[in-house]
């Protein structure tokens, strides 16, 4: 019998480690491919949907922020975080790639740091239905 139970918990221990391991790696995909998302519709001329709606739930909740923050300031945290990813990312065919794409998400904070977020929302709104 002990022996069944140890087979039993061996099997129970390599099933989670399976289990853990699949999940961490489509969890990294899923982060890494959010991240390239981002940066594609940004280089498209819009705001990634997912972005506006995270900063569309936070103004609508600001007991939750630390501190009085706008949704442009919201939007530019967001695009310097990606800069920052880009910067240090591996997954370029070459450094020209990179420094374009750095080149382009520069410009574009730019723009967006001249803006309200009511403007650039607009802006999205506007663009999203030319792309469609």
């Amino acid at each position: 019998m002990p022996l069944l139970t140890f087979a039993l918990f061996v099997a129970a221990v390599l099933a989670i480690v399976g289990f853990l391991v699949v999940y961490t790696r489509r969890v990294t995909t899923v982060a890494l491919t959010d991240q390239f998302r981002a940066g594609e519709t940004i280089v498209d001329g819009r705001i990634p949907d997912q972005w506006v709606a995270q900063i569309n739930r936070r103004l609508a909740f600001p007991r939750f922020l630390r501190r009085d923050v706008s949704g442009t300031e919201l939007a530019l945290d967001k695009i310097d975080k990606l800069y920052r990813f880009y910067e240090k990312s591996p997954f370029f065919e070459n450094e020209k790639t990179r420094q374009l794409l750095l080149e382009q998400l520069r410009e574009t904070r730019e723009r967006w740091a001249k803006m309200t977020w009511e403007e650039l929302v607009s802006e999205y709104t506007v663009d999203k239905k030319q792309h469609h």
